[in-house]
């Protein structure tokens, strides 16, 4: 699976993804492969990545944003992301 995660001035790739946990207007929520599509909004928050090797990767969305999950990708969009580590 492909995490994207958009915002105006950056773009974060993320490939062999096995989870991403976002959170969702009406509470926090997964993704893991083969997923149904999905668009979502998103509260202010933290976007966790969890790639196949055991790698934690953290982002900010402190405005929100949008999900968009289709075909193994997951998009993340939002005005600023910053990644925390």
């Amino acid at each position: 699976m492909i995490c994207e995660l958009y915002s105006v001035d950056k773009l974060f790739e993320i490939e062999d993804v096995y989870y991403v946990q976002v959170p969702g207007t009406k509470g926090s929520f997964g993704i893991l492969k083969k997923h149904t599509p999905i668009i979502s909004s998103l509260e202010p928050g933290v976007v966790r990545v969890v790639r196949n090797d055991g790698a934690e990767l953290f982002f900010d969305i402190p405005s929100g944003g949008f999900l968009r999950v289709e075909n193994d990708v997951v998009s993340v969009v939002s005005e600023v992301i910053t990644q925390t580590y």
